[in-house]
């Protein structure tokens, strides 16, 4: 027996269907100035490189290769490993890596938040990158960056 027409069609929004060309437009990092925080350093913010999922359909090459071109040296990535997946970047770590950008991996389920000692953890690695006058950005999910 073949199902009605009506549930033939997919009634998932899945980034899997059609193959829809990446976006072309340069990634937007937002500079967050920590003049507050007595640091003369800016932290970078951007939502997710070559990120696919939905309406948004990025190209991981270009948007590495565009972070290594604004002298990025050590990112840091929120992200589960099951949602670099999802977002279609499940190697964006390893591509870090052969761009030679030091990569502090900290995944942080949606909606979740750090425990203390990984909230540590992370204010000592970034506050080493800043000390160190290390040009750094921060990128989690589907986040757009916020205006400075």
């Amino acid at each position: 027996m073949k199902p009605p027409s009506s549930v033939q069609t997919s009634e998932f929004d899945s980034s899997d269907e059609e193959p829809i060309e990446d976006e072309q437009t340069p990634i937007q990092i937002s500079w967050l100035p920590l003049s507050r925080v007595n640091c003369s350093q800016f932290l970078g913010l951007c939502a997710l490189p070559g990120c696919k999922f939905k309406g948004v359909r990025r190209n991981i090459q270009k948007d590495t290769e565009e972070l290594k071109s604004y002298g990025i040296q050590d990112i840091f990535v929120f992200c589960t490993r099951g949602e670099l997946s999802k977002y279609r970047v499940p190697n964006l770590v390893g591509l870090y890596h052969q761009y030679g950008i030091i990569t502090h991996h900290h995944p942080i389920p949606d909606g979740g938040t750090p425990d203390i000692a990984s909230c540590c953890d992370i204010m000592e690695e970034l506050e080493i990158c800043l000390k160190n006058n290390r040009k750094t950005l921060m990128h989690s999910r589907l986040s757009p960056p916020i205006p400075v």
